[in-house]
């Protein structure tokens, strides 16, 4: 049996103080940081516009549907806002959305296309081209609702064409004109790599 001199058991404490100490600095820092505010980033990393203390979209009131379509829920959602005729910057984003649908692959299945369009001027749903996988997932779904419903929500449409739903009906980025597909598709993909819902 080897017995420890004073002097070991002596260093062997300090080493193992200094060990605890070097593993409890990083905590001590991290606390500090954030009860004080210090050295926080400021920058984030998404493109779109993040969509807070916003009604979630499962409760908007839906004209031509008694409740909100039940093949929609548990997807995210990629939801093109129309105000009148489908035309210039609506047509725009609705090949871009078609195309990100597709370059998402086998993501692609997570997520739906919705069209939402006021009761009045409610036209055809957009068509899908061929060569877009499986019709059932890539075909875009209608939704609408009357004047006063969109108008009680004045950023539909002015501020963002298109907005991303989470499957659990969230509001969570939208997008302008200003912004590009791929601005879309990057956030996408960052949104479903992060999250296993939907």
């Amino acid at each position: 049996m080897h017995i420890l001199s004073e002097q070991q058991i002596q260093r062997n404490r300090r080493r193992l103080s200094l060990l605890l100490i070097l593993l409890l600095i990083p905590f001590i820092l991290a606390s500090l940081m954030v009860r004080f505010e210090v050295w926080l980033p400021t920058n984030s990393v998404n493109n779109g516009d993040f969509l807070q203390d916003k009604e979630p979209f499962y409760r908007w009131p839906w004209q031509a549907q008694d409740s909100f379509p039940d093949v929609l829920k548990q997807h995210w959602l990629l939801v093109l806002v129309n105000h009148h005729a489908c035309q210039g910057e609506c047509q725009h984003w609705q090949q871009q959305l078609q195309q990100i649908h597709k370059a998402l692959g086998k993501e692609g299945d997570r997520v739906r296309r919705v069209f939402l369009q006021p009761v009045l001027t409610a036209s055809g749903l957009p068509a899908t081209p061929e060569g877009m996988g499986d019709q059932s997932i890539r075909q875009w779904h209608g939704l609408t609702m009357s004047d006063p419903d969109r108008q009680a929500r004045p950023w539909l449409g002015k501020d963002y064409q298109v907005l991303i739903v989470d499957p659990m009906g969230n509001l969570v980025t939208g997008y302008a004109a200003s912004h590009s597909g791929r601005d879309l598709l990057r956030d996408l993909r960052r949104l479903l790599k992060a999250s296993s819902a939907g």
